[in-house]
């Protein structure tokens, strides 16, 4: 009973007291419009490394009161310019981590796991790295198995 008063307790809060929040942004203008921009723009240096960037900038970025552009994810393209090098760089980690896993696992089944972490066994190694580019299907295979995740009897309880 308490936690079912608890329940309607919260969602009449929720609903009756927390301001609706709004995402548009209001702070920010287009650089092309920034006063603060256009003085940065005019004290850079003349050449292509600084005249390029600060023009793709008026045109496509919002600037701040300090007329520096700011990234806002406020539009779809831009989410997606952050969301492709986001999922690069966790593939990449993943890989990384799957292939030293395996290599791990497999080495730990020889007679010796202790050698084969101290000196690398090349065509296990090849091998390891072969199974790591598929490691998100393999992880998702192996969580539905139940290899991926210790079995309850298995986590060690330190006494108290």
């Amino acid at each position: 009973m308490k936690q079912l008063f608890a329940l309607v307790l919260t969602v009449l809060i929720w609903f009756s007291i927390v301001p609706v929040a709004s995402a548009e942004n209001t702070s920010l203008v287009p650089c092309k419009d920034s006063p603060a921009f256009l003085a940065r723009m005019k004290q850079a240096p003349y050449g292509y490394y600084f005249d390029k960037p600060y023009e793709d900038y008026s045109e496509y970025l919002l600037c701040g009161e300090e007329g520096l552009p700011h990234l806002t994810l406020d539009r779809l393209s831009l989410a997606v310019n952050v969301a492709i090098p986001f999922s690069i760089f966790l593939y990449v980690a993943g890989f990384i981590g799957w292939s030293g896993r395996s290599y791990l696992i497999v080495a730990r089944k020889d007679k010796s796991p202790e050698q084969k972490e101290i000196f690398i066994d090349i065509p296990m190694a090849i091998q390891s790295l072969t199974k790591g580019l598929l490691w998100p299907l393999l992880a998702v295979q192996e969580l539905l198995t139940g290899q991926l995740t210790a079995k309850e009897e298995e986590i060690p309880i330190s006494p108290r």
